[in-house]
């Protein structure tokens, strides 16, 4: 019976350490877990922040006007004329038939297009004043073919205020109508004004 009791104390003093050691165990292994959280917050400093995108603000489109030409001095005759997008300042003063555009003449700034140059100058030529006043503009906004509406336009308008007696003449020829016409607007659904996306049925 003493033999058995002392084989039960010395198990149970065998067991003792073995829990004493598992603590240990996991004393040990706590210093671990906190290394590692802490390697994990410094990985996460070292992300660089995210920069918000800065917002893209719809800019309108303006018109770029032209370079003032310097006027020549002296009685001078005024009209605007407007065609589609744009818009031509005329100044008509007497003279011998010098036409400058923009700083230019009259067939360099229309290219050489006869059309074109025809009518810019119908308003001069219907009054028969073609060499009597030399004629100053300043034009933007537009294209060219739409320019050369508005200078007709601008002159017709000019005419008028050096003499009264040229509008039967040009309402005659249409010279004193803006016009209305404009470029149409593109419709959702569809790929220009009017024009439809192809079709396919299958």
């Amino acid at each position: 019976m003493a033999e058995n009791k002392k084989s039960k104390t010395t198990k149970k003093k065998s067991t003792k350490p073995k829990k004493t050691t598992k603590k240990a165990t996991a004393k040990e292994a706590a210093p671990k877990v906190a290394e590692i959280k802490i390697t994990e917050t410094e990985e996460v400093r070292e992300q660089p922040a995210v920069v918000a995108a800065p917002e893209t603000v719809s800019e309108e489109t303006v018109v770029a006007k032209p370079k003032k030409v310097p006027l020549p001095k002296g009685q001078k005759y005024y009209g605007t004329g407007r065609r589609k997008e744009a818009i031509a300042k005329v100044w008509l003063k007497a003279g011998s038939g010098n036409f400058v555009v923009n700083g230019k003449g009259l067939m360099e700034y229309f290219c050489g297009r006869k059309l074109l140059e025809y009518q810019v100058l119908r308003p001069l030529r219907v009054t028969n004043t073609l060499a009597n006043y030399d004629v100053f503009v300043r034009a933007y906004g537009g294209g060219i073919p739409g320019q050369a509406g508005a200078v007709s336009m601008g002159i017709a308008r000019a005419l008028l205020e050096v003499s009264p007696d040229f509008r039967v003449k040009l309402k005659r020829e249409g010279l004193l109508r803006r016009d209305p016409r404009m470029k149409e607007r593109k419709k959702y659904g569809l790929k220009r004004a009017r024009k439809a996306f192809q079709y396919t049925k299958r």
